[in-house]
């Protein structure tokens, strides 16, 4: 495989890991991040390496920022990983993003990023999605969907 192809397969492999981290993270999926990553897997997120230590860091991130959502976007030509952070009047601001890099088909390395470049393009969370991420926590925390208003 030549350099130029080597670099697309882990531009591919490092945007569908980054698709896939986004779903997972707005559905709470511990479980299924764990399994996005490797067994040394590293970031400033987080102390240590490995899966427990990165699962226990974005478990402390999601948990100090309860309705902290993820989207997709790009810097430069580096997929991205958006994360946005509710104001008082519950408009999303960018607090940040996550680099990664992969090995293979996994993420081995998560470096979070907290002043945005000038080639930043972010998708801004939709509310639509949010109502189905919010769904999936309900679901999560063993509530019934019936509880809410208006579903039965």
């Amino acid at each position: 495989m030549t350099d130029k192809a080597a670099d697309a397969a882990t531009d591919v492999a490092v945007d569908n890991a980054s698709d896939e981290f986004v779903d997972l993270f707005n559905a709470r999926d511990l479980d299924g991040i764990a399994d996005l990553v490797t067994a040394e897997v590293a970031s400033d997120l987080f102390d240590g390496t490995g899966v427990e230590s990165a699962v226990n860091g974005i478990a402390g991130l999601m948990r100090r920022y309860p309705q902290l959502i993820a989207t997709r976007g790009e810097d430069g030509n580096q997929p991205i990983v958006a994360l946005w952070i509710p104001d008082e009047q519950s408009q999303y601001r960018l607090m940040g993003y996550l680099e990664m890099s992969t090995e293979e088909e996994l993420i081995d390395r998560i470096t979070y990023v907290d002043t945005p470049g000038t080639d930043l393009l972010v998708e801004e969370p939709d509310a639509d999605e949010m109502a189905e991420w919010q769904d999936w926590q309900d679901w999560d925390t063993g509530e019934e969907a019936g509880s809410r208003p208006g579903v039965e």
